[in-house]
Parts: C-alpha cells; sequence; structure tokens
C-alpha cells in the first residue's frame, strides 16, 4: 500500500500541473525563494506541481523535488505531509517518500531548515563538520511512529548543506538538500501547513460535546 500510495504521488506531482494556467519561468534548483502562486515548475524531468526545493536521494543519487500538503487527522490533528517526489530517471521508475508530522513537530521541522544558512556559517566557522538536530516522532504512511532528524554538514568550501534523515523501521531514508533549497522546503512546508490550519473551523465548544453524547 505505501509503494502504490508513493507512486501515485509521484505521478500527481509530475503531472497535476499540466493543467494549471500559471507557468513558473525557468526553474532554479538553487533558489531560496517559494513563490505559493505558482502551480508548477518545468524541470529536466517534467513538470513539477507547485514550487518545490530540489533534493538528492542519498541512497541512489537521484534528483528529487519537494512537495507540501497538509491533512486533518481525527486523533492527532492537522498533519504535515512533507513529501520528496523522485522522478522517473536513468532508467528507473519514480516513487517518492513522505513524513507526516503533527503540528508541534512540523513547526520544529520548519524551524531548522529555516535556520540551515545560520548554522552552516557557525559549523564552518567553528570547523564542526556536521551536527544533528532531532525533530522526534513523526508519523509513518502506515501509522507508525518514526523518528526524524535534520543535519547540518559544512564542506571546505563552506557552502554546506542540510540532511533529512527519516527511520522508518530501522531503516534510514535520506535526503540532502543546499542551504538555499532547504530555506526553500521550509517556506513550502510554512505556507501548506498554516494555511490548512487557518481553513480549519474551530472545534465546537465543550457543552456541544456534551449535548451530543445524548444522540450517541
Amino acid at each position: 500500500m505505501k509503494q502504490v500510495f508513493l507512486k501515485g504521488l509521484a505521478v500527481g506531482a509530475l503531472l497535476a500541473g499540466l493543467t494549471g494556467a500559471a507557468i513558473a519561468e525557468d526553474f532554479d534548483p538553487d533558489s531560496a525563494t517559494f513563490d505559493p502562486e505558482s502551480q508548477f515548475v518545468i524541470t529536466p524531468f517534467g513538470a513539477i506541481i507547485g514550487d518545490p526545493a530540489q533534493v538528492t536521494d542519498l541512497s541512489t543519487d537521484r534528483i528529487g523535488f519537494t512537495y507540501c500538503s497538509a491533512v486533518p487527522d481525527k486523533n492527532r490533528g492537522m498533519l504535515l505531509m512533507a513529501s520528496i517526489v523522485i522522478p522517473a530517471q536513468d532508467g528507473a521508475e519514480g516513487g517518492g517518500h513522505a513524513m507526516m508530522l503533527p503540528v508541534e513537530e512540523a513547526r520544529n521541522f520548519i524551524a531548522y531548515l529555516r535556520k540551515a544558512p545560520e548554522w552552516a556559517e557557525v559549523a564552518s566557522e567553528n570547523k564542526v563538520g556536521l551536527f544533528s538536530k532531532p525533530i522526534g516522532d513523526v508519523i509513518g504512511s502506515e501509522g507508525d511512529a518514526e523518528h526524524l532528524s535534520i543535519k547540518f554538514v559544512s564542506d571546505e568550501d563552506s557552502k554546506g548543506s542540510v540532511r533529512i534523515e527519516h527511520v522508518l523501521g530501522g531503516v534510514t531514508k535520506a535526503f540532502e538538500l543546499g542551504i538555499n533549497p532547504a530555506v526553500k522546503f521550509a517556506a513550502q512546508a510554512e505556507h501548506a501547513l498554516e494555511t490548512a490550519l487557518a481553513q480549519t473551523p474551530e472545534s465546537a465548544p465543550a457543552e456541544d460535546a456534551e449535548k451530543s453524547k445524548l444522540f450517541e
């Protein structure tokens, strides 16, 4: 079921924008700016819905793109679905990866990505090759609790990079972003989450909940 979902996500993210009216200008893989009005962009791998950040799947060295949405859950409240879409390339089928984060963890995820330029500079100045910021438990696409962390990497050129590591059943999925794409991913995730929260009606008053028990 998970593989079917992820392949569907990849195809949807690649094709859904083709019917849109607005096309972004040339896609810049190193851009730090997210355009919420962009319906899709054209990349070397085809059209990608929205205005994604570019990432690298470290297990395959294939290029991927970010996609974010938010979905309500009756038990956990609003969840951010932060996804990586891997288009078909190098003779391999497309696929993807999804991380489901409750609001508090989602905001930590966003804040850490947004700090990437500052923390990469600190790491470089202090010769710290790599340091990690744990996000905490997140929700796997099949409902299992998983673990997510963001690692900041300082290289010899002082450009730095960001790794997102998601542990699934003891197996780590890792993706790498440049500093600017990390900032863009943060803006994309924040837009999806905060828009969904703003459009979600507040919970019914406690007295209404009590009355509803009479009709169960």
